[in-house]
């Protein structure tokens, strides 16, 4: 019987480029409030080989948890569920990640942001939801 390795998606001709969607363009303004410009991004791929379709997202995660981290993470498109992928204590390892891995492009707006910059995160995008409420 013989086993194939999979191969890492860095290694496949994939084309990425930032894209959005109506609820990723939502949580990229909030996060760019909250956090700060080059805090949040979502990529999308064409494996050209396959045909196959990816996305990825490299952006704060965990804020309701103790303690929130910066997420790079990808997913198959179309997809039903988030995307899986690993938790940073900053901006640039997340990203260096999603390179080394996916062969997703280092935005040149990324700001290497750290975990402190999460600090309370929480509550300052629950304000950020109630002011955004009281505006519309």
């Amino acid at each position: 019987m013989k086993i194939f390795a999979r191969e890492k998606l860095a290694e496949k001709d994939i084309s990425w480029h930032q894209a959005y969607t109506d609820r990723t363009v939502y949580l990229k303004n909030m996060f760019e409030d909250v956090v700060g410009k080059g805090s949040y991004f979502r990529f999308e791929g064409k494996d050209s080989d396959s045909g196959y379709e990816y996305y990825c997202i490299l952006g704060p995660a965990k804020i309701k948890h103790p303690k929130a981290k910066y997420f790079a993470g990808v997913r198959k498109l179309p997809a039903t569920f988030s995307a899986w992928g690993k938790y940073f204590d900053s901006m640039d390892s997340a990203a260096r990640y999603a390179r080394e891995m996916w062969g997703v492009p280092t935005p040149g707006e990324l700001v290497p942001y750290t975990s402190a910059a999460l600090h309370d995160i929480a509550k300052k995008v629950d304000e950020w939801k109630k002011e955004k409420e009281e505006n519309e």
